[in-house]
This record gives structure tokens, C-alpha cells and sequence, in this order.
């Protein structure tokens, strides 16, 4: 029985630690148009690590995934990405500006019949900002101009 807990046990941490393994974001070519259609699940996978990794400064793995995310933005076609919303408050703020870039890419592609209206792209990339932010292990301090900011929507 001990071996079967050690083996359990084995297991669920080598399956922890690939999990939290970092995609090289930094390998992917985006060339032609066909490249932002099939690297959709990539972007998607950009942003929810971006979302659900705790914030550190400096971090090579976040830096990459928000490397990616801004290079995809700015060829996708198929999605229309507001610059003029709720992104202008942020514009100041990179870190915050990279969870925001995240959350609009998160909701865009989770409900991309959704996603056509600006302004529900803007309103559930705020929740998404706001939760990220409120959950203490995530080691992101919200500024309170900020916050007023995503809570008024």
C-alpha cells in the first residue's frame, strides 16, 4: 500500500510540474494569414497562462507569452481587438496592460460569437482582470485608479 501512495504521489507531481512548464511562445512563426487562424489555440494558451501563473517581474516564461500575444493581436484578422477602450487607461501601465491584453484574447477566443461586440470584449476582460487581480496568489497589487477603472463596467 506505501508503494501505491509513493507512486500516486510520484505521479501527480511530475504531472504538476509539466503542467507549469512554459510554452516557447519565442519558436512560433507567424508569417502569412493562415498562421494567426492556426495559432488560435496558442494565443488562447498564451493568455491563460498569462492569467493564471502568479505576477513576477522580470519573468522570462511572461515575457514571451506576452511577446506572442502582442504579435498575434496585431496580424489576426479575425478578431478586432479595441485599442480605444478600456486599454487606453492601461496604456501607462505594462503590467497591467499585459493581464488586460490577456483577458480580451482569453474572452475573444473562449466566445467568439460574443467577441464581435467591443464592448462585451471590454466588459468581461475587466471581470477577468478583476479576478486575477483579487486572488492573492497571484502577487498583483492593483492600483486604486485602476480598479475603478475595471469596477465601473
Amino acid at each position: 500500500m506505501p508503494k501505491f501512495f509513493f507512486f500516486l504521489f510520484f505521479i501527480c507531481t511530475g504531472y504538476i510540474s509539466v503542467c507549469q512548464t512554459a510554452y516557447p511562445y519565442q519558436d512560433i512563426k507567424l508569417e502569412k494569414p493562415s498562421d494567426y487562424k492556426e495559432t488560435e489555440s496558442l494565443a488562447l494558451s498564451a493568455a491563460s497562462f498569462l492569467l493564471s501563473t502568479p505576477f513576477k517581474e522580470n519573468d522570462v516564461n511572461r515575457e514571451r507569452a506576452l511577446a506572442f500575444l502582442t504579435k498575434w493581436i496585431s496580424g489576426v484578422k479575425d478578431f478586432e481587438f479595441n485599442m480605444k477602450g478600456k486599454i487606453q487607461e492601461f496604456a501607462s501601465d505594462r503590467d497591467m496592460l499585459t493581464i488586460y491584453v490577456a483577458a480580451m484574447v482569453k474572452y475573444s477566443l473562449e466566445n467568439k460569437s460574443q467577441a464581435v461586440n467591443p464592448k462585451n470584449v471590454d466588459t468581461n476582460s475587466c471581470k477577468l482582470v478583476l479576478q486575477y487581480c483579487d486572488d492573492p496568489k497571484n502577487n498583483f497589487k492593483l492600483k486604486k485608479k485602476y480598479r475603478k477603472v475595471l469596477e465601473a463596467e
